[in-house]
Parts: structure tokens; C-alpha cells; sequence
């Protein structure tokens, strides 16, 4: 494997020493779950990831598996719970550039996703919706678009809404095309935006925003280098390729992400009220 990855699952296979990293995988139905946990310092370095949990879930086909996706989001929803303790004041960021297809999901994801910090006691009371805890949502752009680094904003916002938790969704680079469309990515580490494209931005962590960040993420893109080699100077051709069913993806993956975050957010709300309001 040369080419960028986001995956933890892919840059593990990728790496002799795995001491300071636990693998375990299960399976549930056709999908098949496989947490990483980084515990140390020689195992951030050995996989390039900073220490924390990733849960990456495999499900045959995104793109083409027809049906209820309902297996998928409650261990979505399950793998999200255990990250998360208990929070009840949640901020969703739906990150990247919805004019550009296969960085669209944050911002797809973003606008299915209940917004209730706004609603008052009283109208929840009248809605018979009284258990709703507390959602913001915001879908802050990219770099190019508003000049202000994605973490900046994110910043200002929790200190606004006094969030507790952070969840961010984002598309997410594979190495191997097998990967495209058929693993969803969860993890606690926090993100950092643009790196499977090799556009670094600032990282999204814990650390840099003071409460604790959820990522969650499908792979969307290659790096193109994968097929095309070096170019004549030695360096990888500065492109991407996605698959030709990147809108198909795009729409299902950010149905299933809506739908689970909802559910997981709302857990005191039945799942059919909520997502009929949606």
C-alpha cells in the first residue's frame, strides 16, 4: 500500500510492528466490525495515527446493496455510545465542500441532522418531544470558501452553544479500491481535514477544541498515483479518483450517517417519531 489512507484498518496491515496497537474483529450479519485501539506513543507512530479507538465497520457494498441499512446504523449508533459517555449537549460539523461530489458527505450528513437547541421547554412540552437533548448543527465550509480554518470556527461555536461533545463527519481517503463505499469509519482521536488528499488543515481533537470529538467518515477517493505512478519528477500526480457511482454513494452513505447520529443523539426518542421529523 503507497497511496494516502484515513483508514486505521488499512495502515495496520501496512506495518510490522504493532506493539501499542490492539486489534479485534467481529462479526455481525454481513457486516464485519474491527476496532483498533492505539494505546502508546510507539503505536501512533508505527500506524500514523494519534492514540485512541478506531471502529471501522465493512459492509459489502455501499453502492450497491440494496435494502435496509438498519443493521449498519444501530452498530453505528452502539460503536458512537461507547465513545461518547453520556454527553447531552451535542455540536454535528458537517465538514467539506458540497460543490464538489465526493467531498459532499459532511455537509449531506449535516442537513439531515435535527437541530433542537433552539426549540423551548414549552414547545417540547406541547410536542409531547420533552426528552430531546440539546443538537447544533453547522456545516462550516472549507479554507477556500471562508478563509477561517475549520477549527476556528468550530471553536467559537461550542464556546456558544457550550457543547459537550463534538461530532464531525467528513469523506476520507482509502488506499485500496475495495475500500471505497464499503467501510464506515468511527473513532475518537479527532480529524484532520483534507489529509487523505494531501491538504492538510488543522487538526479537530479533543486537544484543540476542549471536549471530546467523535469523526466519522466513508472513504470516497484514491490517490491517483495508485495507477498512474510517479510523474516524471518523482512526485505523484496531485489527483483523486473516486467511483463513477460517487453521487449513488454519496446520497446512501449520507442517509445511513444522518439516520444513526439522529438515533444517537435523540436515544430517549422513539426512532420512527424522530426521523419522520427529519
Amino acid at each position: 500500500m503507497t497511496g494516502r489512507s484515513d483508514l486505521a484498518v488499512e495502515l495496520k496491515d501496512n506495518i510490522k510492528d504493532t506493539q501499542g496497537i490492539n486489534c479485534q474483529s467481529e462479526k455481525s450479519g454481513i457486516l464485519t466490525v474491527t476496532r483498533i485501539k492505539v494505546t502508546s506513543q510507539q503505536g501512533s507512530a508505527a500506524i500514523g495515527k494519534p492514540q485512541g479507538t478506531y471502529v471501522n465497520i465493512d459492509i459489502p457494498d455501499l453502492l450497491y446493496h440494496g435494502g435496509d441499512y438498519i443493521d449498519l446504523e444501530k452498530i453505528i449508533i452502539r460503536e458512537c455510545s461507547r465513545l461518547s459517555n453520556n454527553k447531552d449537549n451535542f455540536l454535528v460539523a458537517g465538514l467539506g465542500n458540497r460543490n464538489i461530489t465526493p467531498d459532499a458527505l459532511g455537509p449531506k450528513v449535516a442537513e439531515r441532522i435535527l437541530a433542537t437547541r433552539h426549540i423551548t421547554e414549552y414547545i417540547r412540552k406541547q410536542t409531547g418531544l420533552e426528552k430531546l437533548k440539546n443538537v447544533s448543527v453547522i456545516q462550516p465550509g472549507v479554507l477556500g470558501q471562508t478563509g477561517v480554518e475549520t477549527v476556528e470556527i468550530l471553536r467559537g461555536v461550542i464556546s456558544a452553544s457550550n457543547a459537550s461533545c463534538l461530532i464531525v463527519i467528513d469523506s476520507f481517503a482509502a488506499a485500496e479500491a475495495k475500500r471505497l463505499g464499503t467501510t464506515v469509519q468511527i473513532c475518537n482521536s479527532g480529524i484532520s481535514p483534507g489529509s487523505g488528499v494531501g491538504n492538510n488543515r488543522k487538526e479537530i481533537s479533543e486537544k484543540t477544541v476542549g471536549i471530546p470529538v467523535i469523526a466519522i467518515g466513508v472513504p470516497t477517493c484514491l490517490d491517483a498515483a495508485l495507477f498512474s505512478g510517479s510523474s516524471q519528477k518523482g512526485k505523484k500526480a496531485p489527483m483523486i479518483v473516486t467511483p463513477r457511482e460517487i453521487d449513488l454513494l454519496i446520497d446512501r452513505a449520507s442517509n445511513v450517517i444522518s439516520n444513526a447520529v439522529n438515533c444517537f443523539v435523540q436515544p430517549d426518542t422513539d426512532r420512527n417519531l424522530l426521523l419522520s421529523i427529519v
